[in-house]
């Protein structure tokens, strides 16, 4: 008897094996899959096989090395015909099918048939419930609506099993699907609950018994501190990352936040050859605290954990860390209309970057010395800080470079989604748009915070150039991606696009977006200031 699956992934892959012993073809274990997990044509193959995006871009690149691919790319593709995703070519059809030994027809088997239409279903019966999962994101319609206890406790324990990148895709796939005319917003509450159970699992979500035990002893006594609590610890702060950008500051606070408090705990009692370590990993948890508080408006409380995340920083000598903090703090200044500020933490981020051997801390302080200067109106210190950025992202992290964990963010999506923020800020919005469709090319939709602020600058430069039409259209996008990240920062770009909109607002293009925006519950004109 096999032996019962410890997560959707094992179950998905057990099931596929059956299949193909009962003599199933891979295309006939896959529309299986498809069928049985709701999810579509182009993931169902890939979860039949048990692979992570990562693992079918890898067999791609040992195929094709000289067209070379990343996750992102089989990610977007698996979006479409999401917005957010990429429709696939067909030499990426064809090769996709090579990969998993399937036809190209097999990838499209789930895109809607034009030719006869299907008969009309009979109504349901009076006072009849719906179908139970009907209507759901992809991959997470055979699961349960309320997050009961037991369910939330099977969460926790699946989290070494979780790809969140997928979670956050299906997620997302299904929102930028969903018609706007049904009110879903308190089912995606509760999914979204679901999500950041999975991804934020407390510090004793071991799996291995005897580990957990050994942190549990270690939060009982913090003098008992040992490496493999530490590299628990920063094991999972990539979880917590994620989460906000995903779900939003709101719920990723509160993870932060506690996370913290029992990292402070142990830093006093930290062994000398650990404290340094120790000390890295609670300056990455005030600096997450204070980037969650930025996003949620609050300037001054998120000042305070970047002034504590750089002391902890310091004082841990992680120089790569310090010049990263400093970064967000020329970022929060620059926002706030005080670009000098910006300009003076900046210049001190390249200092400290100078001191280490990482393109991206190169890369990120330039960037930020980029935003604070085009701020200022000094476009020649803008160009030269954008062109040291361009230098650093392209010649040396694109080399592979190995990068601290807190840089997964940043790669050249982020460099060009900067340069078209900059050329709208210096009054080249031609410039901004070619910048932000590259950006938009390139960057991770699952990355909802950075996906959505980069949509706005593709309609804030296409509302320069007075194309009302597309840049409302975009303004939509966003706000069906705050659906998912309600995050006050994305709600205020929001609204500062629709009250740029406002000698418009009789346009049909306009009142569509209105409709769009009571619907989702957001305000329709500026109601934050930046000061």
């Amino acid at each position: 008897m096999a032996a019962r699956p410890r997560s959707r992934r094992q179950e998905q892959v057990q099931f596929a094996t059956e299949l193909r012993a009962a003599g199933n073809t891979w295309p006939e274990a896959a529309a299986a899959i498809r069928h049985r997990y709701r999810v579509n044509a182009r993931v169902a193959p890939r979860l039949a096989r048990g692979l992570s995006q990562r693992q079918v871009a890898e067999l791609w690149n040992q195929r094709w090395p000289d067209d070379p691919k990343t996750f992102k790319n089989i990610s977007t593709w698996e979006l479409w015909p999401a917005s957010t995703g990429h429709a696939p070519s067909l030499d990426t059809l064809d090769r996709l099918a090579q990969l998993y030994e399937c036809s190209v027809p097999d990838l499209l088997a789930d895109l809607p048939n034009h030719g006869h239409p299907p008969p009309h279903p009979s109504p349901a019966p009076a006072g009849t419930a719906p179908a139970v999962g009907a209507d759901l994101p992809e991959g997470l319609a055979a699961e349960p609506l309320l997050l009961t206890p037991q369910l939330a406790s099977t969460l926790v324990h699946r989290l070494h099993d979780v790809r969140f990148e997928e979670l956050a895709q299906a997620l997302i796939m299904w929102v930028q699907r969903a018609n706007p005319g049904l009110d879903r917003r308190e089912l995606l509450l509760k999914i979204s609950t679901a999500l950041t159970v999975a991804a934020a699992a407390p510090l004793l979500d071991i799996a291995d018994a005897d580990e957990r035990d050994r942190v549990a002893a270690v939060l009982d006594d913090p003098s008992r501190l040992d490496l493999a609590t530490i590299t628990h610890a920063e094991r999972v702060l990539q979880h917590y990352r994620r989460q906000g950008d995903v779900l939003g500051p709101q719920i990723a606070l509160q993870t932060a936040l506690a996370q913290r408090q029992v990292i402070a705990d142990l830093v006093a009692n930290a062994p000398e050859e650990l404290r340094s370590r120790v000390l890295t990993v609670y300056a990455e948890l005030s600096q997450m605290v204070g980037w969650q508080l930025y996003n949620l408006g609050d300037y001054r409380a998120a000042q305070y954990y970047y002034d504590d995340a750089r002391t902890a920083a310091h004082d841990a000598e992680n120089t790569e860390l310090v010049t990263y903090v400093l970064c967000t703090m020329s970022q929060l200044a620059t926002w706030q209309n005080k670009p000098r500020v910006g300009i003076d933490h900046a210049i001190a981020a390249q200092a400290w970057a100078a001191q280490t051997e990482s393109p991206a801390a190169l890369g990120y302080a330039a960037d930020v010395a980029a935003r604070a200067f085009a701020a200022a109106q000094q476009p020649d210190k803008a160009r030269r800080a954008l062109e040291q950025e361009h230098t650093a992202v392209c010649d040396h992290l694109a080399a592979g470079t190995p990068l601290a964990s807190w840089w997964y963010f940043y790669d050249e999506s982020f460099y060009w989604g900067t340069s078209a923020e900059c050329a709208l800020v210096l009054g080249t919005p031609e410039k901004a748009l070619a910048a932000a469709r590259t950006s938009l090319r390139m960057i991770d939709p699952t990355n909802v915070h950075n996906y959505a602020h980069t949509l706005a600058l593709e309609s804030q430069a296409h509302l320069k150039q007075g194309d009302i039409a597309e840049a409302s259209t975009i303004v939509g996008d966003i706000a069906r991606i705050s659906r998912v990240n309600r995050s006050p920062r994305i709600t205020q770009r929001i609204a500062d696009l629709r009250t740029a909109l406002t000698p418009w607002q009789r346009s049909r293009a306009v009142r569509t977006l209105d409709d769009l925006l009571a619907h989702y519950r957001l305000t329709g004109s500026s109601s934050t200031n930046k000061s």
